[in-house]
Order: structure tokens, then C-alpha cells, then sequence
């Protein structure tokens, strides 16, 4: 930066010098600075100032000779005093404010914040602004530190600012934004060997992607810690602050020996093995935490804030809660008063929160640690994932075996009535529960919880609706389908077991449909008529009520069969229509089932077993995760030899199919099982009922609970899912509408500032461009001419018509050919004689959200130059003269009125979107019910 002496000797004269005789003193002080003799200069500059105590130069020579001197308190003083004198010299404020950075003085901000203010030096405005980013950076408030780099226009030449892109990057990084911080690399390119501060930033850029992609800083693939090691010791060496913490974290969660011998060697040169920080992260990395929190302790004690800085950087990496207890109870000890930052940042004192509460247990300590995370950003977000994918997990445990026998509940269910929709009347909501789950069992008043509140906020009312649903499923008995090709005998199937001539069995199947069987006290059957009233009967009336609505056109949706059969206080049964029914609607009915059930037995027909119709269904049922059990029916049609040799081909293809039964394939008879079961002992000894029976009793009866659980899994784990995909959507869209609006507001401050930088120029040339609209406003004001010049002073009417005829005849045109100027700036210009204003109506699109017309500028910008114009009708002595001469100065004063107006659009806030956390929980959801079922697939 050059001399401010050299500056201010263009502006001051030095006839006060020359008159006083200090001509000699001021070209010794000039003549020592060149020879860098700073200290002879100040002496010849404080003789100077003896005499002639308010010289601009004086001041300017004491302040270049301290400054050189390295006498930053001198600098203070005398920049104090010259900034009295030329207030309006962004150089002057921008070196006090630096020299009082130096020197801890409380006035150094303001000092920066007057030098960023000076729309006049733009040099020492924007290195002002660079400088406030810093400050703000350092104080850990990359929002505010953002800001300040929102206010430095775009460059004049095509070469982005690498100052600017340096710094975008650092906020991004503070943000956890790793897209923004990406971007603002890619203008970054590769460091130069001295660029320490840009290989820090492009170090960290590394590690967090890593990071996010490895799950932990930890886990990174070595070819990601030589990189980062590489670029943060090249920062370390150039002292570039934050590459120690930095270069210590990756040593401290490193267990690779190379990596640490390396780093070891690089602190033993600097001498700095016995630093806190440097004795913590290789105890780290040795495995030693406590004597590593011990080192750091010892630091902090000594109000070393870099220890505190490194301890908080470990933490971090290492997931060490530990040491953001070590970092609480300090500043806690330090006290609230202290006036620098805070040992523990905000987002981490949240995390150590939400970390307590989902220790303390319970489902609101769990709700409000998730909540407390959602809030987590920065470089933090990694961590609080982690926290919150922990305690989701913790909801789902991994499920017991469903195939082992286990005692189940025989406590009956509420009993439905005539009138219920489905076996059951009672509903529910999904509740928190607090208590422990069993094992095996999720907490599913927690999960219930969390996809009800997601739903709710994606507006999902399907999955709302299915999360309550499957409350209600919570509590009701087994489900379990009985499934086939039609005529295998499921219906017959049904009968026996429940020992009682229940479901209708030689329906034809063009009128199967789904029956429900269902425990009540007293039998009765409820039809379910597609777009009819239902229809309540006993059970003998059953078949010819179906038969009697087919004849009549009429379509059965579905059959719900109540009886007090006491297995059905256990397991409910779903007796389905045949797969190779000719309605597609049965088929689809069918294949809903599937959903519904907790478990499926599957009915062969034993001398056609195993078609490929057969095996197509059964692979869907398998690949939906529903536990299937196979039976042969129709055993009595095939002697021992063949009927063997039936199941072995069926045990074959099951395993060609990759399907799985709950016990090997069992063969039976479901005609004779039913008449033994109906009092018939020699067919029940010839059925093969007993295995059946034993199968039932052992695999799905005692298995309920196990079955139950592994559906509700099922199915939730599907809403999960679908979850996760529509949030993931959301935030897609809303950080793609984040994005555009941040390049709408890079749009408005490149061109605000284009209309500052050329506004003399552009002024012109619109000055030009308003003839046509000043010979408009003349012929207007023609009437006046003849009046009196003295009526056209005092007459407020005549004022107040001159006002309104010149606002109504130059304010439109003149925004818009303003806005044309704009949309110069950002190159949205039409080729050819259409140049428009599509720059800034695009941006009025962004910002406002709704289409401005044609040639339309932004309305706040139109207002403002309106306000102008208004403005200069009020103080001008004869407004009527207006159209006759040149407004040039006018045009000025609207450019800036519109530029300010731009700027003023661009500073509006963009707040993060909310769908960002509820993404992060959908996507934790998720990823905790896909855990178990990988654990269980493997």
C-alpha cells in the first residue's frame, strides 16, 4: 500500500510548511522513509507537528514512519488525529483500523466500517470489507462475515476475485454448506506454494467431503489424508491460523503411524512438541484420551485459547464428548462476562445438549435432543447426525427370530360390530412411549411419533393416515393369509382349521373375493359392495347372498366372517381369491393382501405343484419380506411314492427360487382334515392334520409377536422410506430455490455496483434518451408559460401541477432506461436494437416470485427514483424550466437512488430451509430401518 504521505501532498499544499520553515523537516522525513530509516523520519515528522500540531501531512509522515517502526500504539495516535482532518479518506480509516487490530484497540472495527462506507476509493473499500470478513470469520459469524463480502463489486475484468472466493469458501465451510464452499474452490484453483490460507481452505474442503462420505474422519481412505495432510502442512509451515487445530485434528483421529510420524516430525522442527495442542492430538492418536484432555487442560488453565481451540477441533473429530464437557466447565469458570468469544460455540453447546438428554433416555428427553440437533450446523452437522441416527436406531433393535416358538398373549380382543369397516372399530393415534422396549421390539411410540410429525410437515396425509394405521395394527391379533391359485382348497383349508364350516368354499371364481376372518362373539358375516350399502347375514346365508349379488351385477369388495372361535382372539385369516382367477380384480385383491398380512400360507395343489405361475407369486411374496410357509394340498389324490417325490420337486424349486418356508414343505389333505376336524377320526388320522396343526401352533400361533413385529418393520420401514424420497425432494427444491436466489442477489450487487462505478457516463447517455419524454412534459407545461414568473414561483397549485407532470411524464422512463443500464451489467442484454431490461426483471422475478412486465424495473428502485424526482421539484426555484435544460445531475442522483435500492434487495435475508433438518431425520429414519434388515439379509 503506498505511503499516505505520497497520497496527501497531491491534495494539501504545503504553504504552511514552506511559510514555517518545515520544508527542510518534511523532505528529511520523506528522504529517511526512502532509505527505510523510519525512526529518523518520525523524529523529523514529530518536529514538524511541534509547530504545526494539525498538519495533514505531518500527521501522514508520523503515521508512515511509525508504521514502518513497527510502533503501532504511535499509528493509533496519529491516525487518530488525521482522521479528524480528512474524514472522508477511506486509506487513512482503513490503516487505523488495521494498526488498532494490532494493538487491541476497541476502536478498530468502526475505524474499518468508516473505510468500507467510502464508495469514492473502492481499493481501500474493498480491502475494508476483506478485512471486516475476517474479523467476523474469526469471531465465528460466517453469516455477518458473508454480508461483508456481499457489499465488494463484482471486478471490472473478466478474472474472478480470488480474495472474495477465498473467503466465500471459509463461510461456506463454517455453514457445513459443502456446495457453496466446492464452488468457490473451483475459483480457487490449485494454491501457489505460498498460499497458505487458500491450501487451508481447500485442506478442510477435503476433509469434509471425505468426512460426509466416509461416515467419520476416521474411516478416510488414505489417498484423502495424504491430500489433506499435504495442503494442511504446507499451511502449518506458512503459520497460517487454524492449520495447527487443523493438522491435530487429523493427527488425533488418525491411527495410521505413517501419518502421525510425519506430522511429528514436521512440529519436532518447529520446536512446539510440548504445546498443548500438539502433546493432546498424539495422545489422541496413541490412544491415550485422558492424558490428552489432561494436556489441553493444562492449556486452558493457562488461558491458552489455542489449546481451547485444538481441544474443540478434537472433540469434534473424535466425537469426544469429554472434551466438550473440558470446554463447558471452563468457560463456565472463565464466567459470562468475558468478553471474548465463547470457548464453546452455539451450535456445540446444542449438540452437548441434545447429547445429555438422549443419554438421560426417555421419549421426551429423545424428541427434544432431535429437535436440539435439527438446529446443528456447520462443522458440528456431522457429529449431530450421528447423535441422531444413534437414537433412532436405538428404537429399532435388532429383531428376534421370528421362527422360534415363544409364548404369546391370550388375552381376547375388543370385539367389532356390524357396522365396523374392518374386523375391528377401535383406533388410535400414534403416542409416545417412555418406556424401554423389550428385545427385539422397537420403542414404537417413538417411531410412530417421529414418521407421524415427518408426515405431517411434508404434507403426506397417505402416510399420515398408514402411520396411524399401523398404531391400530399394534394392537391387533396375527394376520395370516392363506394364498393360492383358485381351486386349491384354501377356503377348505380355512374351515379346518378353524374347525368349523366358516368360510364359503365352491364359489365360483368370478365372484372369490377376499374374506376376513375375524374374531367376534356372535357369527355373522359383513359384505362390503362396491358403491352399495353393505350387507349383514348369518353365516348360512352367506354363499347365496354372493351368489345372488353376482347375478345381480354387483361388485364384492370384500368379506369380513366373524366367529367365536377361540384361536381367533390370536390370528386373524385372510382368505384370499386365487391367484389364476379370471378377474383382474381378484388378482389385485390378492395381491393387497400381501400387505396386510404378517405371515402368508401358501396352498399348492399337490399333484401340479410348483407351476411357474405359482413360483412367479411366490418370489413377489418373498421379495416383499413377508414369512411364507408351504403346504401341499390334495395329499389323499397321490400315493406315498409320488406324493414324496411331489415334495422334493417343491423343496427343488424353492431353493432354485431363492424362496424360503418357515419349515420344509408339508403335505396334507384339506378335505379330510376338515371332516376329521367336523368328528370324522378316521379322515383326521388319514389328512396328515396333526403336522399342520403342530406347524401352526409352533411357527405362527407362538411366533405372533415375533410375525407382528417383523411386519410393522415391514411396513414402516416402507413409509420410511417414502419419506425420506419426498424430503429429500423438498430440500432439493428448496436449496435449488436458496441457490437462485443467492445469484438473483449476486445479480442486483454487480449491478448496483455498475451503476455506481458509471453513473456519470450512463447518466449521459440517458439524459439524451429522455428528449422525447421532456418535449412530452413541455408540451404539458405550455399552458404556464405566460403566467407571471413570480405566480410560478409562489403558486403552490402551479408547483404542485409542475411536480405531478414531470413525476408522471420522466419517472417510468427514466427507471427504465436505468434498469436497461442494469441488465448491461450481468450481460442479460438482447443482442441487436432490443436490449430490455430481462436482467433485472429476472431478478424481480426471483426475489418477489411472481412475472414483472415488459420493461418493468424492480418497484422499489422505480420508487426511489421517483422519490428523486419529486425531490427536485420541491427545492428547484423554477421547476417549470426543467424540460428545457439538461438533467444530468438529476439522472445522477436516480442512479444512485436506484442502485441503493438494488443493494438494499440484494442484503434481504435468505433463511435456511427447514426441509434441510426434516431431510436429515427422514433420511436417519430410514437409514435405521434398513439396518436390520441388511444384518438379517446378511
Amino acid at each position: 500500500m503506498a505511503r499516505l504521505v505520497e497520497a496527501l501532498n497531491r491534495f494539501f499544499g504545503r504553504v504552511e510548511i514552506i511559510a514555517l520553515g518545515l520544508e527542510n523537516e518534511r523532505s528529511a522525513a520523506e528522504a529517511a522513509l526512502a532509505k527505510d530509516m523510519p525512526l529518523e523520519a518520525r523524529e523529523h515528522a514529530r518536529t514538524i507537528l511541534s509547530i504545526l500540531p494539525d498538519s495533514a501531512v505531518g500527521l501522514a509522515l508520523w503515521a508512515d514512519a511509525a508504521e514502518e517502526a513497527w510502533l503501532d500504539h504511535e499509528v493509533v495516535t496519529a491516525l487518530s488525529e488525521l482522521s479528524k482532518r480528512v474524514p472522508w479518506r477511506a486509506d487513512v480509516w482503513l490503516r487505523l483500523g488495521r494498526a488498532g487490530q494490532r494493538t487491541g484497540w476497541d476502536g478498530a472495527r468502526s475505524a474499518l466500517e468508516r473505510a468500507a462506507a467510502a464508495p469514492e476509493e473502492r481499493d481501500a473499500a474493498r480491502l475494508a470489507l476483506l478485512d471486516l470478513c475476517d474479523l467476523d470469520l474469526a469471531a465465528g459469524d460466517p453469516a455477518r462475515a458473508q454480508r461483508w463480502l456481499d457489499r465488494i463489486p463484482a471486478p471490472l475484468s473478466s478474472a474472478p476475485d480470488r480474495d472474495v472466493a477465498l473467503r466465500r469458501a471459509e463461510c461456506a465451510l463454517a455453514y457445513g454448506d459443502l456446495d457453496g464452499a466446492r464452488a468457490a474452490a473451483e475459483i480457487l484453483g490449485q494454491p501457489g506454494a505460498a498460499d497458505g490460507r487458500a491450501a487451508l481452505v481447500l485442506a478442510r474442503l477435503t476433509l469434509a467431503e471425505a468426512s460426509a462420505a466416509a461416515g467419520s474422519t476416521a474411516a478416510l481412505p488414505p489417498a484423502d489424508v495424504a491430500r489433506v495432510l499435504d495442503l494442511g502442512l504446507r499451511a502449518l509451515v506458512l503459520d497460517v491460523p487454524g492449520a495447527a487445530e487443523l493438522c491435530a485434528a487429523l493427527v488425533a483421529a488418525s491411527r495410521d503411524v505413517l501419518v502421525v510420524d510425519r506430522v511429528r516430525r514436521v512440529v519436532r522442527a518447529a520446536g512446539a512438541l510440548d504445546e498443548p495442542t500438539w502433546a493432546a492430538a498424539f495422545a489422541f492418536a496413541e490412544g491415550r484420551r485422558d492424558d490428552a484432555r489432561q494436556a489441553l487442560a493444562r492449556g486452558l488453565s493457562a488461558g491458552d485459547r489455542a489449546a481451547a481451540a485444538a481441544l474443540l477441533r478434537m472433540a469434534v473429530e473424535t466425537r469426544d464428548l469429554g472434551a466438550l464437557d473440558a470446554l463447558a466447565a471452563r468457560a463456565s469458570e472463565a464466567g459470562a462476562g468475558a468478553a471474548s468469544a465463547p470457548l464453546l460455540p452455539p451450535d456445540l453447546v446444542r449438540l452437548r445438549d441434545a447429547a445429555a438428554l438422549a443419554q438421560a433416555g426417555g421419549a421426551d428427553g429423545a424428541a427434544r435432543a432431535l429437535d436440539a440437533l435439527d438446529a446443528v450446523t456447520g462443522e458440528g452437522a456431522a457429529w449431530a447426525e450421528d447423535i441422531r441416527r444413534s437414537i433412532v436406531r436405538a428404537w429399532l433393535p435388532p429383531p428376534e427370530d421370528a421362527a422360534e416358538p415363544r409364548a404369546a398373549s391370550s388375552e381376547p380382543r375388543a370385539a367389532p360390530s356390524a357396522s365396523s369397516s374392518t374386523p375391528s372399530a377401535s383406533s388410535s393415534t400414534p403416542s409416545a412411549s417412555s418406556s424401554t422396549p423389550r428385545a427385539g421390539v422397537a420403542a414404537w411410540g417413538e417411531v410412530l411419533r417421529e414418521l407421524a410429525r415427518t408426515a405431517k410437515l411434508l404434507d403426506r396425509l397417505d402416510l399420515l393416515a398408514a402411520t396411524e394405521a399401523l398404531a391400530v395394527e399394534r394392537e391387533r391379533p396375527l394376520r395370516a393369509a392363506v394364498v393360492g391359485e383358485f381351486n386349491a382348497g384354501k377356503s377348505t383349508f380355512l374351515n379346518a382349521l378353524l374347525g368349523e364350516d366358516v368360510a364359503p368354499t365352491g364359489v365360483l371364481p368370478t365372484t372369490a373375493t377376499l374374506h376376513w376372518v375375524a374374531w367376534a362373539p356372535d357369527p355373522f358375516a359383513r359384505i362390503v359392495v362396491r358403491g352399495g350399502q353393505d350387507r349383514v347375514v348369518p353365516h348360512a346365508a352367506l354363499k347365496d347372498t354372493l351368489r345372488a349379488l353376482s347375478a345381480a351385477g354387483s361388485k364384492v369388495s370384500r368379506v369380513y366372517i366373524y366367529a367365536p372361535i377361540e384361536r381367533l382372539k390370536r390370528v386373524e385369516i385372510l382368505d384370499t381369491p386365487g391367484f389364476n382367477a379370471p378377474d383382474p380384480d381378484h388378482i389385485a385383491e390378492a395381491r393387497r393382501a400381501f400387505d396386510e398380512a404378517h405371515v402368508a400360507v401358501w396352498l399348492l395343489d399337490a399333484p401340479q405343484a410348483m407351476k411357474e405361475s405359482e413360483r412367479r407369486v411366490l418370489a413377489e411374496i418373498s421379495a416383499l419380506g413377508v414369512p411364507v410357509q408351504i403346504l401341499a394340498n390334495k395329499a389323499d389324490r397321490l400315493k406315498p411314492d409320488a406324493l414324496e417325490t411331489v415334495l422334493a420337486h417343491v423343496r427343488d424349486s424353492l431353493a432354485a427360487s431363492a424362496i424360503t418356508s418357515l419349515t420344509p414343505p408339508i403335505a396334507f389333505s384339506a378335505r379330510l382334515s376338515l371332516k376329521g376336524r367336523l368328528g370324522d377320526e378316521a379322515a383326521l388320522a388319514a389328512s396328515g392334520w396333526a403336522e399342520v396343526e403342530a406347524l401352526f401352533a409352533e411357527q405362527i400361533v407362538d411366533a405372533s409377536d415375533a410375525l407382528r413385529e417383523r411386519a410393522l418393520r415391514r411396513k414402516a420401514g416402507r413409509i420410511a422410506a417414502e419419506l425420506a424420497e419426498a424430503a429429500s425432494a423438498r430440500a432439493a427444491e428448496d436449496r435449488e430455490a436458496v441457490r437462485r436466489a443467492r445469484a438473483a442477489a449476486d445479480r442486483l450487487r454487480a449491478s448496483a455496483a455498475y451503476l455506481r462505478r458509471e453513473r456519470r457516463n450512463i447518466a449521459a447517455v440517458i439524459d439524451k434518451a429522455l428528449e422525447p419524454a421532456r418535449r412530452e412534459l413541455a408540451a404539458d407545461l405550455r399552458p404556464i408559460a405566460a403566467l407571471p414568473e413570480e405566480r410560478k414561483r409562489t403558486d403552490p397549485g402551479i408547483r404542485a401541477y409542475v411536480q405531478e407532470r414531470l413525476v408522471t411524464r420522466l419517472s417510468s422512463p427514466l427507471s427504465v432506461e436505468i434498469a436497461r443500464a442494469a441488465a448491461e451489467a450481468s450481460g442479460d442484454a438482447a443482442a441487436g436494437g432490443a436490449r430490455g431490461v430481462r436482467g433485472v426483471r429476472d431478478v424481480a422475478e426471483d426475489t418477489r416470485g411472481a412475472a414483472a412486465p415488459a420493461a418493468e424495473p424492480p418497484p422499489r428502485a422505480a420508487a426511489q427514483v421517483r422519490a428523486v424526482l419529486m425531490g427536485m421539484v420541491a427545492v428547484h426555484e423554477a421547476p417549470d424550466e426543467l424540460a428545457a435544460r439538461s438533467i444530468a445531475g438529476v439522472v445522477e442522483a436516480a442512479i444512485d437512488a436506484f442502485a441503493m435500492a438494488l443493494s438494499a434487495e440484494a442484503e434481504a435475508p435468505v433463511p435456511a430451509p427447514a426441509s434441510a433438518a426434516v431431510e436429515q431425520r427422514a433420511l436417519g429414519l430410514r437409514a435405521a430401518f434398513e439396518a436390520p434388515a441388511a444384518r438379517e439379509g446378511a
